[in-house]
């Protein structure tokens, strides 16, 4: 089994149940199937939530604020899985990207990849084992805490309360397009997380390798030079195949990530002013203080994995000098060399062009969602 798949294989059979990952010969109704998933699931709670904001009647401050943080969260998700929609293909070869021959590693190395296999497997099944605890609080609490009322008020032309049929298929729509929307979030994040995290394994792996360049089972000085030259060259194309995948990852997922750091900044600023209005003693706090910190596990999984590759790439070249290098040949000093000049400059995964995958743009964030708290406040 690929490596991809000893990390992501419940991410990526979750994905394909909900269209988001393509099949292995994708055909013209397999994509219709995902496009009718997504439209089907996805638009209605933040559509008619809006028009709800427009149109609704009488709605008090404590309803604005939940209703405000899930119509921006849902909203959010829109954008964020358009592109596993309209670039399917090229985001499942992404997500593949890393069982090129190239990444093969054997011996101490199968180590490294395999703390990180383990740790993304941990972040699935806890993320997406929150998630659907959340999923179903979020769909019980109409009838436990609010009498009925749903847990998103949206707009409809007709009053839900007078047919009992019509309120059923509304609560059914509206808890499918909540699961629908968060699960995907629960296999999407740990996944584009996780592939950060399997790249700073595999730059681990370059460090292990760049010490040990010399390593063989002979004193005879023309196979030790051989060896290093070999190791040298295999060193280079491993740097080049990561830098490569980063970039294709950021091709692919940059947008992904940047609606889901826009997004929370709305979130968590609503979400906050709503947790202001309510007494702490009441499960609805105790419910929105669980939602709250697993949007923030979900922003912070991006944050962290992409501080975590930019400190191992900026380690790399401390790499080079570790090992014995002084008794190179000529020739291998000079690749590595151009091995060192190329690692002067960290990996760095951006967001949209604008913002950085990083433990800063975390504390951004939450800066951001404190104006808008102040700003809701100040009303």
């Amino acid at each position: 089994m690929s490596i991809i798949w000893q990390s992501f294989s419940i991410n990526i059979h979750i994905m394909r149940a909900f269209g988001l990952y393509p099949p292995e010969k994708p055909t013209r109704i397999s994509w219709l199937r995902s496009l009718l998933l997504y439209f089907a699931f996805a638009y209605p709670v933040p559509v008619l939530g809006s028009l709800n904001f427009i149109f609704g009647e009488e709605i008090d401050q404590m309803r604005f604020g939940e209703n405000a943080f899930q119509v921006a969260q849902l909203a959010c998700q829109i954008a964020k899985l358009m592109p596993f929609i309209l670039n399917g293909r090229r985001i499942k070869k992404c997500i593949h990207y890393l069982e090129d021959p190239l990444f093969e590693v054997k011996g101490d190395n199968e180590k490294i990849l395999e703390k990180w296999v383990h740790t993304c497997q941990r972040n699935t099944k806890v993320f997406l084992g929150s998630i659907i605890a959340g999923n179903v609080s979020w769909a019980v609490k109409p009838f436990l805490l609010q009498n009925g009322q749903l847990s998103v008020d949206v707009w409809l032309p007709y009053n839900l309360m007078e047919n009992t049929m019509v309120y059923i298929f509304v609560f059914v729509l509206l808890t499918l397009g909540v699961a629908y929307a968060s699960i995907a979030g629960a296999a999407i994040d740990p996944l584009l997380a996780g592939l950060c995290g399997l790249a700073s394994g595999h730059i681990q792996v370059l460090k292990h390798n760049l010490k040990h360049l010399d390593q063989c089972t002979t004193d005879s000085e023309s196979l030790k030079i051989f060896v290093t030259r070999r190791n040298i060259k295999h060193c280079i194309n491993h740097h080049n195949i990561i830098l490569s995948f980063i970039k294709e990852f950021e091709s692919c997922f940059s947008s992904v990530v940047f609606s889901q750091f826009a997004g929370s900044v709305l979130v968590v600023g609503f979400c906050c002013f709503q947790l202001g209005k309510m007494s702490p003693t009441t499960p609805n706090f105790s419910i929105l203080v669980g939602y709250l910190i697993v949007l923030l596990v979900q922003i912070y999984f991006y944050c962290y994995y992409g501080t975590v590759l930019y400190e191992e790439s900026d380690s790399l070249t401390n790499a080079d000098y570790i090992g014995n290098w002084y008794d190179y040949d000529a020739e291998s000093k000079k690749d590595l060399i151009l091995l060192l000049e190329r690692s002067q400059r960290p990996i760095v995964v951006t967001a949209g062009k604008i913002l950085d995958l990083s433990v800063t743009t975390f504390t951004t964030i939450l800066r951001r969602s404190y104006s808008l708290l102040a700003v809701l406040k100040n009303q």
